[in-house]
């Protein structure tokens, strides 16, 4: 499996987790009354299903952004040839 492929689903496994396991909380707690409405409702499975979705593309979108910007991992680290950003200090030496 590629590179890019593998860091890609890495993240959105982590951020699809991270959503289902939010909405089994609000389920479970029954947080402002979402998990009688999902239980009372003959769509109530489709309804959970579709925030999972949702919270799930967030979620994994801002998995991948902070794993980017925090320089945690990169796709092609192999490949990539490192170079100083400008805005960093350099050593001297």
């Amino acid at each position: 499996m590629p590179a890019l492929l593998r860091f890609l689903v890495r993240h959105v496994v982590v951020g699809f987790s991270a959503a289902a396991l939010l909405v089994a909380a609000l389920v479970f707690t029954d947080t402002a009354g979402f998990g009688t409405v999902l239980r009372a409702s003959d769509a109530g499975l489709l309804a959970a299903c579709l925030v999972v979705y949702f919270l799930g593309l967030t979620f994994s979108s801002v998995q991948i952004g902070i794993a980017l910007m925090t320089g945690q991992a990169t796709p092609d680290d192999d490949a990539l040839v490192r170079t100083r950003s400008p805005g960093r200090d350099r050593r001297a030496g």
